[in-house]
């Protein structure tokens, strides 16, 4: 026991020591110094704890970051830029200690997908906005298709409809790997995290590269504590920005995001694109 005892302070320690040199590095070096990964680790490195205040930490992070993208004037960009600057963001707090390859690595999704998913809505019109820009017309039709099919289901379940999590997600491959992988949601990247975490080394089955954070003690890791936060501080901002701000069902909003060509510039206006928000 008293091995297991020590063994855990040492990774407390040096994990401590890992962050007193970051921000070492960040107070020391001009800003000019650091390429883009550094900055972002820098920017991303959660703090050395779990919980509710690694949560309002994510939140924070992303609320401050989502009002600076807001406040420098809305277009039809202003969506996608946003909801990739968030998920990034979010993957650098889920795997602090990853690189530009690592982060940037293709996983598959479960064979049945990650069950009902919700996103906000400038997450729904990047994926449309990826969409069109990587995938051919043929494949946009099967997508579309797919997704118009899920959503009258879910719809004529009403309240129910969470007995539809097993319905086929439209973005699947043929290799279960999301078809718009680069612009997937918040909701869907823990479990990717997780198992880029296990290809570095990481053999535990819930847990991220942080040894400290595990668990909330809600039954909630790392990457899921994360990736709640962030979706906490997106919200937070879009809302005091005069934008919609809702989460909907993925299905319903991607048959309007690509159905409607000027969804994201209608959003930007804040207008109120898609309709039936998750309870």
């Amino acid at each position: 026991m008293s091995v297991l005892v020590a063994g855990i302070l040492m990774v407390v320690v040096l994990y401590a020591l890992l962050l007193v040199v970051f921000f070492a590095i960040a107070m020391l070096l001009p800003k000019s110094f650091l390429g883009p990964p550094a900055r972002a680790v820098l920017t991303w490195m959660p703090p050395f704890q779990a919980g509710e205040a690694l949560r309002n930490w994510a939140a924070a992070g992303a609320e401050r970051l989502a009002r600076k993208r807001l406040a420098d004037g809305r277009s039809g960009e202003t969506a996608t830029l946003l909801a990739a600057e968030v998920e990034q963001g979010a993957m650098q707090a889920m795997l602090p200690t990853a690189g530009p390859a690592e982060l940037e690595r293709i996983v598959a999704c479960p064979e049945a997908g990650q069950g009902r998913v919700g996103v906000s809505a400038p997450e729904a019109l990047a994926l449309a906005a990826h969409l069109r820009k990587n995938r051919s017309r043929a494949e946009q039709q099967r997508i579309l298709g797919l997704a118009r099919e899920n959503a009258k289901k879910i719809a004529a379940r009403g309240k129910d409809a969470g007995e539809l999590s097993t319905l086929p997600c439209p973005l699947h491959g043929q290799d279960h790997v999301c078809c718009a992988y680069g612009a997937r949601p918040l909701h869907c990247r823990p479990l990717h995290a997780i198992a880029i975490a296990k290809g570095l080394g990481d053999t535990r089955p819930d847990s991220s590269v942080s040894p400290v954070a595990a668990s909330d003690g809600k039954g909630d890791g790392h990457e899921q504590t994360v990736a709640q936060g962030m979706g906490i501080g997106l919200a937070r901002a879009l809302k005091s920005a005069g934008v919609d701000a809702e989460i909907y069902e993925l299905n319903s909003a991607l048959v309007t995001a690509m159905e409607m060509p000027d969804a994201a510039e209608r959003w930007a206006r804040g207008e109120k694109v898609f309709r039936a928000a998750l309870p």
